[in-house]
């Protein structure tokens, strides 16, 4: 799975060399309108962020009023399966645009959102050939225990474990190799009670989000995991 960490006042998009400020504006806008074409309401801010890597948009206050109701009921699973079909239709013209956009061939575009803190993410793997090495600073070492420690609670520990950081904002966790032979055999007939687990791993981790601020020496303001089961991310 993908472990995306995101700072407190992230009012910047981050840039790199080879991506210029008006690409990435271009890339926020384009997300915005197509979000507002499909729910009929937009977000209040979008931000992108590029790397060699990945290319990140941070999605902000963006509820409509029937996911709103269905909050306040508690029915957050029923809102997160609404919320995730309908941009379901929309990733795949987001990606092309993306592509064209960054001039980067991606391999996979990702979802995930925060209904209580009203924010969301879309993640972009970037196809890169060879594969460029994780970075190894003693910030990074410190984040890689303690998601081991993490995962052992659970024990699911992950055969392969890639950070990345995008500016001083952005922190990208990349786990693989992480099911056990039951789940692959559930997923593969079609059974989805390992959402539990996912449920249970989100809530420890932001339960422990304090641990990160530590290692971080920053205040971590959302917290966003995605999964991929058909390549075991």
């Amino acid at each position: 799975h993908f472990l995306l960490c995101f700072r407190r006042s992230m009012d910047l998009m981050s840039v790199s060399n080879i991506t210029t400020q008006e690409e990435l504006t271009k890339i926020s806008s384009y997300v915005s309108k197509q979000i507002k074409s499909k729910f009929g309401k937009g977000p209040e801010t979008c931000y992108t962020s590029i790397s060699d890597q990945y290319i990140v948009v941070h999605i902000k206050n963006f509820m409509t009023k029937i996911e709103y109701e269905l909050i306040q009921k508690g029915e957050n699973e029923t809102a997160e399966k609404i919320r995730t079909s309908i941009m379901g239709d929309l990733l795949i013209s987001i990606q092309e645009t993306l592509v064209e956009l960054s001039n980067k061939k991606i391999n996979q575009l990702y979802q995930d959102w925060n209904f209580q803190n009203n924010t969301g993410v879309l993640l972009a793997e970037v196809f890169q050939e060879p594969m460029i090495p994780a970075e190894n600073t003693l910030e990074f070492m410190l984040l890689r225990n303690e998601i081991s420690k993490q995962s052992e609670f659970y024990r699911y520990q992950p055969n392969e474990l890639d950070l990345t950081k995008i500016g001083s904002m952005i922190y990208i966790i990349r786990c693989a190799g992480y099911l056990l032979p039951i789940e692959r055999l559930l997923i593969e007939k079609g059974m989805h009670i390992i959402k539990e687990r996912e449920n249970k791993v989100r809530k420890n981790y932001n339960a422990n989000k304090k641990r990160f601020n530590k290692i971080t020496n920053k205040e971590i303001a959302d917290i966003f995991m995605i999964w991929d089961y058909d390549n075991d991310l």
